[in-house]
C-alpha cells in the first residue's frame, strides 16, 4: 500500500512517493493508472479488457512528467475509443514482409507506417497513385536511383504541378526512410536530392469587412449545408480544416463544450484538447441535427459501386476548398480569394489582434512550435492551457458576434496579457 494518497494535480503526482511499486488509478478516467516506484520514476498505462474473449490487458502509453495528466487523459479516452471498436493496443503487432518492388514497398509504407493525419494518408494515397507507381512502381528496389526519382519529379514539372514537385520528393522521400528503418532497403537515394522549387508563405488573412461578407455570403452560397458549417467551424474554432472535416460523434462533449482531438488527426501527433465556445457547440449542433450518418458529422457521399459501409468516411478538405473557390463572389472574395486554410490564419490574426498571447493562440492552433520557441517556454510544458484557450475561444466568438452586428467591440473583451507574453 502506498504512504499517502495521491492528489490528481500536478503538484500531487510530482511530490507522491512509495517504498514498494504501487499503480495507482485515476479517479476522473476509467483504467488510467499511474505507476510509482521507489525511485521516483512514474508512467501512465491503461488497463482494459479485450472485446475478442474480456481478458485483462495493460498498456503503456508513456512516462511523466514527459505526459502530463491532461495528455494522459486524453490518450487514455483516445485508446479507449479504439478499444471499443476492436483493437487490442498491448498485442498489436506489425509485421514487415520482403518487398521487391517500389509498389510492395509503398503498399508496406502506407499500410504500416505512423499517420499523421487522415488527410495527409490521403494526400500521400493520392500522389503515389497518380505520380509514382505508374513511372517506376516496377522497378526493383535494388536498381532504384535518383535518376528514377528525378523523373517522377520533371514529370509532376512538365504538367504545371511546380508546388506538387515538393509534395512528392517529400512523400517518396518518406516511404523510402521508413523503408531504410524497417531495414526494407540499404539506402534512401531521395535523401538531400533539392526540386530548386521555393514556395512562398501564405499570409493571407481576412479583415473584419470580409469576416462579416464571408459569414452572411454563406447564406446564399451554392453549396451544401454542411459545407458551410464546417467552413464557419474552421473560422471559429481556429482548426485545421482536415480536423474540422474528420471530427467523429465520440471526439465530442457537447454538454462540457470540449472537442478532443485524437493524435491520430493532429499535425504533432498528440491529443487536442479544443474547448468549445458557445458559437461552436450551437454550429455542431446544427451539424448533427442534418441526420447523424455513421460516425461522422460530415460524412463523404455514399459510394455508388455499393462496395463497402456508406458514410464510412469523411468529406475531404478539398472539397471545402472546391465549394468555396466556386463561390467567391458570394462570399465577397473574388478580389482577394481565400482559402479554408486562411480561414484559420484569420482566426489567429484576429486574436492576437484582440490582446491574446502568441503563446496561447499557438496552443489554440496545436503549434508544437510554441513549446519550442524559447527556453522560458519549457516551464509550461506540462500545462495544457484548457483554461486560457477556453478564454481565447470564448473572447474571439464575442468578436464574432460582434462583427456579425456591425458593433464597437468593448473595452477588455479579454484579459490574457500582453501579446507574445
Amino acid at each position: 500500500m502506498p504512504e499517502v494518497d495521491l492528489k490528481w494535480t500536478a503538484r500531487g503526482i510530482e511530490a507522491i512517493s512509495v517504498k514498494d511499486r504501487h499503480d495507482f488509478t485515476d479517479t476522473q478516467t476509467k483504467g488510467l493508472t499511474l505507476r510509482v516506484t521507489p525511485n521516483g520514476a512514474k508512467s501512465w498505462a491503461l488497463l482494459y479488457r479485450r472485446r475478442s474473449d474480456g481478458k485483462r490487458r495493460r498498456t503503456t502509453i508513456g512516462p511523466w512528467p514527459e505526459i502530463g495528466l491532461a495528455e494522459a487523459r486524453a490518450r487514455a479516452a483516445e485508446l479507449k475509443v479504439n478499444i471499443q471498436r476492436g483493437s487490442d493496443p498491448a498485442g498489436d503487432v506489425t509485421a514487415y514482409k520482403k518487398a521487391d518492388t517500389v509498389d510492395q514497398l509503398l503498399d508496406q509504407f502506407l499500410a504500416h507506417h505512423p499517420r499523421p493525419t487522415a488527410a495527409w494518408t490521403q494526400e500521400v494515397t493520392r500522389i503515389f497513385k497518380k505520380d509514382v507507381r505508374p513511372l517506376i512502381g516496377s522497378v526493383k528496389l535494388p536498381d532504384l536511383s535518383r535518376a528514377h526519382i528525378r523523373g517522377v519529379l520533371d514529370a509532376v514539372r512538365k504538367r504545371g504541378a511546380t508546388v506538387t514537385v515538393n509534395r512528392t520528393l517529400a512523400a517518396i522521400r518518406r516511404a523510402l526512410s521508413w523503408a531504410v528503418s524497417k531495414d526494407l532497403i540499404d539506402a534512401n537515394p531521395a535523401m538531400n536530392m533539392p526540386t530548386d522549387i521555393e514556395e512562398r508563405h501564405k499570409e493571407r488573412a481576412l479583415g473584419i469587412e470580409e469576416i462579416r461578407g464571408f459569414w452572411t455570403g454563406l447564406e446564399v452560397a451554392k453549396m451544401s449545408a454542411r459545407s458551410r458549417i464546417a467552413l464557419r467551424l474552421v473560422l471559429v474554432t481556429g482548426q485545421r480544416p482536415g480536423e474540422v472535416c474528420g471530427v467523429r460523434h465520440d471526439e465530442l462533449d457537447l454538454e462540457n463544450a470540449t472537442w478532443i482531438i485524437p493524435a491520430a488527426r493532429t499535425k504533432n501527433r498528440k491529443p487536442h484538447l479544443v474547448p468549445l465556445s458557445g458559437l461552436a457547440v450551437e454550429l455542431l449542433r446544427q451539424a448533427i441535427e442534418l441526420g447523424k450518418r455513421g460516425d461522422y458529422l460530415f460524412p463523404s457521399r455514399p459510394r455508388s459501386s455499393g462496395s463497402g459501409k456508406p458514410h464510412e468516411k469523411p468529406v475531404e478538405s478539398h472539397a471545402l476548398s472546391h465549394a468555396m473557390r466556386g463561390e467567391l463572389t458570394s462570399l465577397g472574395l473574388s478580389k482577394d480569394p481565400a482559402t479554408p486554410h486562411d480561414l484559420r490564419r484569420t482566426a489567429a490574426s484576429q486574436m492576437a489582434r484582440l490582446g491574446i498571447p502568441d503563446r496561447i493562440v499557438g496552443r489554440v492552433l496545436n503549434h508544437g512550435s510554441e513549446l519550442r520557441r524559447t527556453i522560458t517556454s519549457q516551464v509550461y510544458i506540462h500545462h495544457d492551457y484548457a483554461a486560457e484557450k477556453r478564454q481565447a475561444l470564448e473572447a474571439w466568438a464575442s468578436e464574432l458576434e460582434r462583427i456579425f452586428a456591425g458593433t464597437q467591440r468593448l473595452n477588455n473583451v479579454v484579459a490574457l496579457g500582453r501579446r507574445g507574453e
